[in-house]
């Protein structure tokens, strides 16, 4: 039997949440926050047996840094990836050559909640496949 997968995010992970604060019936803080992981790649089918590994992880509720974030290639954690806090961009390339044939990528962020009231955590994770072929 042949299973489809959602695509998108489901329920909390990944959403963006608008949060509204009152007090005494006044809007004292209003933003929208929440973590995404979009533009990754590669995807489909490449020739490159040492593909660099690319995705955008924001969160628009709070900082996110490197140690938030983790990368999984083939089910293998990766630590060696460089992620641009500013701008989102996170990239890893793969220094060893992969085998012909489907690998799968995973990212998983975590946002901590802090004692700053404007501040809330929240988790975003992606999972996709790309090819190698031989040219």
């Amino acid at each position: 039997m042949s299973r489809r997968r959602r695509r998108g995010n489901r329920g909390p992970r990944g959403s963006s949440v608008r949060v509204t604060r009152t007090k005494g019936g006044k809007t004292t803080s209003s933003f929208t926050g929440g973590l995404s992981v979009t533009g990754m790649g590669p995807t489909g089918r490449i020739t490159s047996s040492r593909p660099t590994i690319r995705a955008t992880v924001i969160d628009r509720g709070a900082g996110l840094s490197k140690r938030d974030i983790k990368l999984y290639l083939d089910g293998s954690e990766k630590s060696r990836f460089h992620y641009n806090e500013a701008s989102g961009q996170l990239s890893h390339y793969v220094g060893h050559a992969l085998s012909a044939g489907t690998h799968e990528v995973r990212i998983e962020a975590e946002s901590e909640s802090s004692g700053d009231k404007t501040r809330f955590g929240g988790t975003a994770s992606k999972r996709w496949t790309f090819t190698v072929v031989r040219r």
